[in-house]
Parts: C-alpha cells; structure tokens; sequence
C-alpha cells in the first residue's frame, strides 16, 4: 500500500489544506485515483468529523471514495511544524494519508492506521521518520509495518 513514490520530505507547505491538496494531487499524478476533487472531499468531511491528529507531531488524515483506484497511502514530512487545525493548537510534522477505494473489501485501512499509530509511539520509530534524510530509507522503515 505505501511506495516510495508517494513519500515527500522536507515539502515547504503551511496549512492542512495545502498538505491535504498536495497529497491528492499527487496520488492523482501516480494513477491512484480517478478524480482528484472526491478524494479531497472524502478526507476533509472525515477531518471535519474528528481531527486526525493524533499528537507527536502526527496526522492520519484518510478517505473512502469511488475515485480511488487502488489503495495506496502517502507520507508528507513538512519542512516546518504546521497547524493542524483552527480549533486547537494541534502542530503536526508527518502526515500519512490513506486513499481506499469505497468498495474495497474489509478494514485494511483501519488495520494500517492501527498497526501505525502503535509504531509511532515508539521514540525511536517516529525520531527516524523525522530526521532520516533519505526516501529510500523511510520507505524501508515504513514498509516494516504488518498489515
């Protein structure tokens, strides 16, 4: 579900919406999904539900929609911490968002943001993702993770 391909570091974006746009359209570049603007609708109404902010500088933003093609989930390192949202001083550095198609069979999505959030307590997991210089590297890290 992740490829190196849907990594991004370092990227110099200010807001939840640019992180948000910037992800979608990448997904849409890479053949994961069919239109750009359901995704991004999907996500934004499940952010407008619950934050998905989940502290350590972490956001697991994620949409179910028919414009996804394949699942795929993408990681953004920011280059500064950003604001998560407008309600709470929530500051977030990784965001991993998670495209499912509607009709894809079980909870494979719900798994990985489990099996995620679990490794991401782990100082020395999270420090890694925050400081390796190299996608290759990351991806390898992230790729460890059971689904």
């Amino acid at each position: 579900m992740i490829s190196e391909e849907m990594i991004f570091l370092d990227k110099e974006l200010t807001s939840q919406e640019d992180i948000l746009k910037f992800i979608v359209k990448s997904a849409f570049e890479n053949d994961y999904v069919e239109e750009e603007d359901k995704l991004l609708t999907a996500v934004k109404k499940r952010e407008n539900e619950i934050s998905t902010a989940i502290g350590y500088l972490i956001a697991i933003p994620h949409g179910k929609t028919e414009a996804v093609k394949s699942p795929f989930i993408s990681m953004v390192r920011t280059s500064e911490k950003v604001k998560w949202t407008e309600d709470n001083d929530e500051m977030v550095r990784l965001v991993f968002l998670i495209g499912v198609p509607e009709k894809s069979e079980g909870k494979l999505h719900l798994k990985f943001i489990s099996q995620l959030s679990k490794k991401l307590l782990d100082d020395s997991f999270r420090g890694k993702l925050l400081n390796k210089k190299n996608k290759n590297e990351i991806f390898e890290q992230l790729s460890s993770i059971e689904i």
